[in-house]
């Protein structure tokens, strides 16, 4: 498994949308339809941070809405955080494209973490 990266500039040539997926899960990139399994599905390569993920296929039933878009509007509201994916999409993330532990806000820092274990004379 690979991601693609990807950019504002040069974004892959295909279709776009937002797609709504029961279960209050929503993906954003390119989509296609392709028929696996003896039965057509939604492809959809989402997109995250910089990187176009793996494609995740969609059974047609599964899909609460459906908004197509430009490359560029994709582009723009694309994830940047893996709470924004759904689970299983979020764990296919390669480790070069998770943020860094830089952009995590400072109550996350460990090394700077209290030892409330720390028994002071």
């Amino acid at each position: 498994m690979a991601s693609t990266p990807i950019g504002a500039a040069g974004l892959p040539e295909g279709e776009f949308a937002i797609v709504e997926v029961l279960g209050h899960r929503t993906l954003i990139g390119r989509v296609t339809e392709v028929e696996r399994f003896g039965t057509k599905l939604l492809q959809v390569e989402p997109f995250f941070g910089d990187v176009m993920l793996d494609p995740v296929l969609l059974g047609g039933g599964s899909i609460y809405q459906f908004t197509p878009c430009s490359a560029a509007i994709a582009y723009a509201r694309r994830p940047q955080q893996t709470y924004q994916l759904p689970p299983s999409v979020a764990a296919t993330i390669p480790p070069a494209a998770l943020p860094s532990s830089d952009d995590l806000p400072s109550f996350f820092d460990v090394e700077h973490e209290p030892d409330f274990n720390k028994v002071e004379d």
